[in-house]
């Protein structure tokens, strides 16, 4: 071992027993209560778009890190079958409107039906008056006063029928063409659905299905979502959401960016707790956000529950699991208070100036 090396050596244990040796003094500080919980960064707005109908993807401008407007075309379904579906309902609709009115309309056949009966009441309607004038006269036959009556029963019974068939078949055309209308009007609209557009301004951030490939109503195609609008999902632990409240403000560390940290404000606590984790997702709101932010960014959250000023503290991690400092004199008991991410209040066992060590 060379001489430089040793006086080297040397000099770094003497340092790191000297630094051990010193202790750190008990001393007032401001201290900070504090929540922790995991962050993730979210747009405020996204949802999964999913195709109304089944169909095979034809064409696809969906690609991920895409910016899109609300009502840009993202992507098409197959159309070949709801193109037939419209032109059939296109025809049915022309044949409805046909035996409405066209030229050989079933309307003008009943129609023409109806009148001869009319004029067929009229005539035996004349007849039977004259014959039962003349039979209040003695006059004619019963036999033919009755022949009269049958014939004007019969034409009248016959009118009537002609003139319920016609109003039935009229109202019965005029549904068809009603219905016929509907059934253009929901296959026009079915073909547009094959078309599937943005429905918000953003960027795309997942594609699931790429052309060629087969998707239905319940198939998420791709997730899409704000831009520069983001949100940081808060997952905090159930024994301590009972104490979070909008408007408390939070100091957020990304992994993205090291220690560096920023502020958000708490907007939303939501209600219901995930049965697997046992944690409740509390929203918050950059104040002070990343120069740049990208959805899925995690990291670490504290929501700040109280600031207290003049309290005695040590650093933590000089605190052993049964609350006992090290100090010159033995190992003292301590009643430990608030905590923060780097001190612990000392509500008795220690005085200021008193010094500890760090046990070994």
């Amino acid at each position: 071992m060379t001489m430089i090396f040793r006086v080297a050596l040397l000099l770094f244990l003497l340092t790191s027993c000297q630094e051990q040796e010193e202790g750190v003094p008990v001393a007032y500080r401001e201290l900070t209560e504090a929540v922790y919980g995991t962050a993730t960064v979210t747009p405020r707005h996204s949802y999964t778009v999913y195709p109304p109908v089944s169909g095979i993807i034809e064409t696809s401008s969906l690609r991920v890190g895409n910016k899109v407007a609300a009502g840009d075309d993202l992507f098409k379904i197959s159309t070949t079958q709801a193109a037939i579906n419209q032109q059939k309902a296109a025809l049915n609709l022309e044949q409805a409107r046909a035996d409405y009115q066209g030229e050989v309309a079933v309307l003008r056949e009943l129609e023409e039906k109806l009148a001869s009966a009319r004029i067929k009441l009229q005539h035996d309607s004349l007849n039977y008056a004259r014959q039962a004038r003349l039979w209040e006269q003695n006059i004619g036959s019963k036999q033919q006063y009755e022949g009269m009556h049958l014939a004007y029963q019969t034409s009248r019974n016959t009118s009537r029928e002609l003139q319920n068939s016609y109003l039935r078949t009229k109202r019965e055309l005029a549904n068809r063409v009603a219905l016929a209308k509907n059934a253009l009007a929901l296959s026009a609209n079915n073909y547009g659905d094959h078309y599937v557009h943005a429905a918000i301004d953003g960027t795309v951030y997942q594609v699931f299905k790429d052309i060629g490939e087969s998707v239905g109503p319940q198939t998420p195609v791709a997730e899409v979502g704000s831009t520069d609008d983001f949100l940081i999902n808060i997952l905090v632990d159930e024994v301590d959401i009972a104490r979070i409240e909008t408007g408390q403000s939070v100091v957020i560390l990304l992994d993205a960016y090291g220690q560096e940290t920023f502020s958000a404000t708490i907007q939303r606590v939501l209600p219901l707790k995930d049965a697997r984790s046992q944690t409740f997702t509390v929203e918050a709101e950059f104040t002070t956000p990343p120069p740049r932010l990208y959805s899925g960014l995690s990291g670490e959250a504290n929501i700040i529950i109280t600031q207290r000023s003049g309290i005695l503290t040590l650093p933590s991690q000089y605190i052993n699991e049964n609350n006992q400092v090290l100090t010159a004199g033995g190992l003292r008991q301590i009643t430990p208070g608030l905590s923060d991410l780097r001190y612990t209040e000392i509500v008795s066992g220690l005085e200021e100036g008193d010094v500890v060590y760090q046990a070994e």
